[in-house]
């Protein structure tokens, strides 16, 4: 996707430096947009640093550049332009607030909200052209798959998968895709989306996908980048090979990540398809107990089905033990992340590439 930003680039030496030169631009300038360069600075950085792979991003600073855009970029963003009358390409307006009424392809997202929260807004109106997945390719090769599940201690599984996924970030574009049944993801996301897993699982259905519907069911915690979890839980039954494959081709290919971190749950017709194909499978174990018998038939089912590829990349994890109460799971993952289990999940996933 190609994306048109329009606004002055600024380097200056002192924060009185850059106020005087704003003020300059202004009494120069045909009209102000509205949009400081620092500003546009931290937008741009964040979208170049986050979205490298998705967006190819033109820079304007003179109103004349933007006469002839047409096979140039797909999209322009800026804020507070006097007119815009391609109706080839759409505008987003970066604003304050949001005017009751609008123009047909203009598009509003308010300046005052998280950054990444403004980066979805915007990529919900790029990418609208719609895709055959049967013409995309394989997906092998090109995004490397984790999963991870549990026979035992499975209320410890979300946070370890939260905090796999957050180290393997550090480094990499990685995914985080909730298949586990009432996991707590969405507690700790604590905020109430529209789109999620259940539109991505009707894509990946139908075999039609397009890069902003998507980019809609995908938010973002610091580096990682995560699915919005499903609400009716009873649809992670009807998931079947096809179904996944096409879900993982579809966020392989059109969305770059390195890696894609699966929290497994109900095992649905596929999981040992889908177990075959990770290059590593972690297993989060309670030592003792009856747990112990459970993974001796799971190792067993996977031998019987001439899976002992599988086993053999099997990670047995055991969370430590929480002392003291923890009153958020995004407190317990940033704990664990950076103690001494955030060293030993930091060694396991030492030298491995998740570029294939």
């Amino acid at each position: 996707m190609r994306y048109g930003l329009y606004y002055h680039f600024v380097n200056a030496d002192s924060a009185e430096d850059f106020d005087a030169y704003i003020a300059k631009c202004k009494e120069l300038a045909f009209y102000d947009t509205g949009v400081t360069a620092e500003y546009g600075d931290r937008l741009t950085c964040y979208f170049m640093n986050h979205y490298k792979d998705q967006l190819e991003i033109h820079m304007y600073t003179m109103k004349e550049q933007l006469e002839h855009l047409e096979g140039e970029i797909d999209i322009m963003l800026s804020s507070e332009l006097d007119q815009w009358n391609n109706k080839y390409i759409p505008l987003i307006q970066i604003v304050e607030e949001t005017p009751i009424e609008s123009e047909e392809g203009i598009y509003f997202v308010e300046k005052y909200q998280e950054v990444n929260r403004i980066v979805e807004e915007i990529l919900k109106h790029v990418g609208g052209e719609v895709r055959d997945l049967k013409s995309e390719g394989s997906l092998i090769g090109q995004t490397r798959l984790i999963s991870v599940y549990s026979l035992a201690d499975n209320q410890y599984q979300m946070p370890f998968a939260m905090t796999l996924s957050s180290i393997l970030s550090e480094n990499e574009k990685v995914l985080l895709m909730d298949f586990q049944e009432n996991s707590g993801l969405s507690r700790m996301l604590e905020q109430s989306v529209e789109h999620n897993l259940d539109e991505l699982l009707v894509m990946a259905e139908s075999g039609r996908y397009s890069t902003n519907r998507i980019n809609s069911c995908i938010g973002r915690k610091h580096k990682l980048d995560y699915v919005y979890p499903i609400e009716n839980t009873e649809c992670l039954c009807e998931i079947n090979t096809v179904i996944c494959n096409n879900l993982l081709q579809m966020l392989g290919k059109e969305m770059h990540y390195d890696c894609i971190v699966l929290n497994m749950g109900t095992r649905f017709k596929g999981f040992f398809d889908i177990l075959d194909r990770c290059s590593d499978i972690y297993l989060v174990q309670k030592k003792g107990g009856i747990s112990q018998w459970r993974e001796y038939e799971f190792t067993e089912e996977l031998i019987e089905r001439g899976l002992s590829n599988v086993v053999e990349r099997i990670k047995l994890i055991e969370p430590p033990v929480i002392t003291t109460p923890v009153s958020t799971c995004d407190k317990l993952v940033e704990l664990w992340k950076w103690n001494e289990f955030g060293d030993v999940i930091r060694n396991m996933t030492r030298g491995i590439s998740c570029a294939g």
